[in-house]
Formats: C-alpha cells, sequence, structure tokens
C-alpha cells in the first residue's frame, strides 16, 4: 500500500492525460488502475469529445474526484464546445494538463500497478528525451488473461537516428496507451495540419525521433485493451472517411498514407530519410496485423483494400500480395495461418 500523498512533484511530475469519447464503463476500470498505482501521478486530464455519454462521464468523474484529491492527486474535467476528433482531442489534452510530463492513455487501456513509478525512474534517467514509449500487453476483457507482449528491446534504452531505423518511430508509438511526451515540448509544436490522420502520436514521434530519439521502457507498464469497435468517425476531420463502428478499407490506407506524409514532411524539416523505411514498415511487417484482422472479410473488401493500398503505393512488396492471396482463399479459415506465425516468433525470440 502506498504511502499518504506519494504522488510524483516537480520536474518529473506526471499528468495521465485521457482523450475521452463514450466507454464510460471502460474508463472506470481505467481510473481504478490508476487509483491502485503504486505512486500516484501529480494529476489526471480527461478531455470529453462531444460524445453521447458526456453525461455519464461527467458524472464519473465527479464519482471519482474527492478519492484522487485526499491523496492530492487533482483529476481535471474539460467538456469540448465540438467535436475535436482524435487527433484535435489528443492535443487538447496535453494543451490542458499542467504537470512537466503526460502520459497519454486511451480511454479503454489500464495501468499496470508500477507503471508511474516505472515512468517516473526512466525520466529521471533520461532528462533530455521529450518522448517515450513502453513495453504493453494486450488483453480483451480480463488484463490478467494477456493475449501477448508488445516489447522491442529487452532493456531500456533509447532509439535514435544513431542507433536505429526510422521504422522504430511507428514500432514504439502507432499504440498511444501508455505514450509520455514532455508538455511544454509538445505544445510548441502543436499543430493541425495532421487533424483526421488518427495518427497524432506519430507526428510528435517523428520530430522526437530526429530531435534526439524515442526513450523506451522495457518494462510491461500498460495494458492496450482488443475487441473494442473503433469511435473514429463523428469529427469533420474525420467523417469524410472514416465511419464510426468499422475500420473500412478506405480508412485504413488514408491512415497509412498521412503515416507516410508525416514521414516525408518531418523527415524534410530535419534532413534526414524517414520515408523509405517507414514505406518498408508499413508494407511488410505492419501489413500482416492488417491482413490478419482482415480474415474471413470477403472478397470484395479485401479487394477494396488492396485497390486503396495499391493508390498509395504500399501493394508491390510479395508479402502483402502474399497475405492478401491467403486471406482469399481461405476466408476465416486464414485465422489458423495467423495463429501459427504468432506461435512460430514466440518461439524464435
Amino acid at each position: 500500500m502506498r504511502p499518504l500523498g506519494s504522488n510524483l512533484r516537480g520536474t518529473s511530475a506526471i499528468c495521465v492525460g485521457i482523450p475521452a469519447y463514450n466507454r464510460c464503463a471502460e474508463m472506470n476500470e481505467l481510473l481504478q488502475s490508476i487509483y491502485e498505482q503504486t505512486v500516484l501521478p501529480a494529476e489526471i486530464t480527461i478531455c470529453e469529445d462531444h460524445s453521447p455519454q458526456r453525461a455519464e462521464i461527467r458524472s464519473l468523474v465527479d464519482s471519482w474526484r474527492s478519492r484522487f484529491l485526499s491523496e492530492s492527486c487533482h483529476l481535471n474535467y474539460h467538456e469540448n464546445e465540438t467535436n475535436l476528433g482524435y487527433d484535435g482531442n489528443v492535443r487538447k489534452v496535453i494543451e490542458i494538463s499542467r504537470s512537466p510530463w503526460v502520459m497519454l492513455m486511451g480511454n479503454d487501456d489500464l495501468l499496470l500497478p508500477e507503471c508511474i513509478e516505472s515512468t517516473q525512474r526512466f525520466i529521471a534517467s533520461n532528462r533530455q528525451i521529450r518522448m517515450i514509449s513502453r513495453s504493453f500487453v494486450l488483453f480483451e476483457n480480463d488484463l490478467q488473461v494477456g493475449r501477448g507482449i508488445s516489447r522491442l528491446a529487452a532493456e531500456d534504452r533509447v532509439f535514435s537516428p544513431d542507433n536505429s531505423s526510422p521504422a522504430m518511430i511507428f514500432r514504439t508509438c502507432g499504440f498511444i496507451g501508455g505514450l509520455i511526451v514532455n508538455r511544454d515540448w509538445a505544445a510548441a509544436i502543436g499543430t493541425e495540419r495532421y487533424d483526421g490522420s488518427l495518427y497524432y502520436q506519430i507526428f510528435l514521434a517523428a520530430v522526437a525521433f530526429c530531435e534526439g530519439g524515442i526513450g523506451y521502457i522495457s518494462r510491461t507498464t500498460v495494458g492496450g485493451r482488443m475487441g473494442n469497435t473503433p469511435l473514429f468517425g463523428s469529427a469533420a476531420t474525420e467523417r469524410t472517411v472514416h465511419v464510426p463502428g468499422s475500420y473500412t478499407p478506405k480508412g485504413r490506407a488514408d491512415m497509412w498514407a498521412s503515416v507516410l506524409r508525416i514521414a516525408k514532411e518531418v523527415g524534410a524539416r530535419y534532413d534526414i530519410d524517414l520515408l523509405s523505411e517507414m514505406r518498408m514498415e508499413l508494407e511488410v511487417r505492419q501489413s500482416f496485423h492488417i491482413f490478419e484482422m482482415m480474415a474471413g472479410a470477403g472478397r470484395a473488401r479485401l479487394t477494396e483494400l488492396r485497390d486503396e493500398f495499391q493508390k498509395i503505393g504500399l501493394f508491390a512488396h510479395p508479402i502483402p500480395r502474399l497475405l492478401y492471396a491467403i486471406d482469399l482463399l481461405f476466408g476465416a479459415r486464414a485465422v489458423a495461418f495467423y495463429r501459427a506465425v504468432r506461435v512460430l516468433k514466440r518461439w524464435a525470440t
């Protein structure tokens, strides 16, 4: 049990920033996981993005406020006047937080017990870093029954142009839960240029990579929830491409086209070729995940996905062509192929 008031202060103070849209029940679980930390954050900032569950979320926050305040953890709640969308709301959370560091969390993800404490130790040892990634576990309904751990290094480290491929930008920061940014740095480079991309964190990560590197905590600190349908598509910046409740082929292609655009533009700013390695990362390694999720989707959707990826130049390599053929030939039975590949990969490592 933690000592009363054992939350972080000073230059290592952390805010858990939660861009919120619906999913009130899951956010209650997230707040519980924060409250059960060995060390509390200095604050929690929640930005509610004009969702249908606004009243329920407001009530939930009110029910938690006194418990956090009794241990000197301030719970800040803000309601956006209009729906900003994913990217705009991530930026808003960073903007209105007051702590030097902001840990971004999807409102259906969870913190593992020593998450804040482990993050504080990494910050104290890596003062020059402006963005930090972490290992995470995937789960569906029960965090105790994990579906696999994503870990990119056996020890804490920093991925930079001097020692790593730009592909690490996407590998470290493609999933937002548990990413940590220096608040002043992130606020200073904030831009609406990539709103609607659904990958604002990749913009931040690309800049951080070029400016000194992305820190990486090898300890598993957060849980990423699987299975929830995506809610993107309500904001003006998203609705022309994305449909709430599903990832459409056009939507997926637009997201990856945005990643390529970010890599090209940020790389040009720092005279570093981010685009070549990022293109290969998406076309080869990341295509496995996309076609795994598309197993059983049917010929029409698979063909649409192929056509959309061809338009952005991400279907020339043999790997996505092979995966497309497997999905087309075996349908839902292709799940067995992807499961076998994952088992072999675990054995190899």
